[in-house]
């Protein structure tokens, strides 16, 4: 769901994360977030997104219904606006 949201809702979302961990650890103000997840071992929003997305990919294949299959394909629907898909993860 946020893999493919507008960079600026996951910036906001991220933030929030970062914040919250900052609060919980009691961490100094020094300490970069990308420090702060990895000592904690969480992964940032694009990061989960991403997992999640490719666990949900490699099971699209082998799914029973034809219709569910289908959306495993690699072409994407003509955009009408700069939309992201949660297929263009795999890219960044």
């Amino acid at each position: 769901l946020w893999g493919s949201s507008k960079p600026s809702n996951t910036r906001t979302l991220q933030a929030f994360q970062s914040i919250c961990l900052r609060l919980i650890t009691s961490s100094p103000w020094y300490v970069t977030n990308k420090n702060l997840h990895k000592d904690l071992k969480l992964p940032t929003l694009n990061e989960l997104a991403k997992s999640h997305y490719t666990k949900f990919f490699s099971k699209l294949h082998t799914h029973y219904n034809p219709l569910i299959q289908k959306l495993s394909s690699a072409t994407h629907a003509p955009k009408r606006l700069k939309r992201l898909w949660p297929r263009d993860l795999f890219k960044a």
